[in-house]
């Protein structure tokens, strides 16, 4: 029971870290650099946790993070679900990996999320257009590595889970 405490409270506080990036003023040139913090803490989850972590509770995220931002409520829960599922399906792949070497498997992931939130945008008619939409995944790709560890240490810190190195 009390490892399950610990385990929601693990969520609620990298959500809400995540949610704080995420929402962190920057100057209108380094807007398009801002990584995807939200979505690398629910791959990191889908990934180390999967018993805890499931596709439902990205969606809830996802619908949280409309809330904060503004956009049309369920963009984020949509793409939040659908690269968590994937995420979990690729799972095995994760585990074989170093984790300088997973940095493609996210660059695939966050690129797919980039995509299906540029359609959302289409459709609502406000469509970037610049290849500087692009720079959101090559910064999360980038700060990838340095981000498992600092949730690693994280949840090693709460007792959430032992995460061994090679796990994620």
């Amino acid at each position: 029971m009390a490892r399950m405490i610990r385990w929601w409270i693990f969520l609620g506080l990298g959500f809400y870290l995540c949610g704080i990036l995420t929402v962190l003023p920057l100057s209108n040139s380094l807007q398009w650099y801002r990584p995807q913090w939200l979505l690398l803490f629910f791959i990191f989850c889908q990934v180390a946790y999967p018993r805890q972590f499931n596709p439902v509770i990205a969606w809830m995220g996802g619908l949280l993070l409309d809330c904060l931002l503004g956009t049309q409520l369920g963009e984020h829960a949509l793409v939040f679900a659908v690269v968590c599922y994937i995420t979990a399906l690729l799972r095995p792949r994760f585990l074989l990996r170093p984790l300088w070497n997973q940095v493609g498997k996210i660059s695939l992931l966050v690129c797919l999320a980039q995509i299906l939130i540029l359609w959302f945008h289409a459709l609502a008619g406000q469509n970037p257009h610049t290849l500087l939409y692009w720079m959101g995944t090559l910064t999360s790709c980038i700060i990838w590595p340095v981000f498992v560890k600092l949730l690693q240490g994280l949840g090693h810190m709460m007792s959430v889970a032992p995460v061994s190195p090679r796990s994620i």
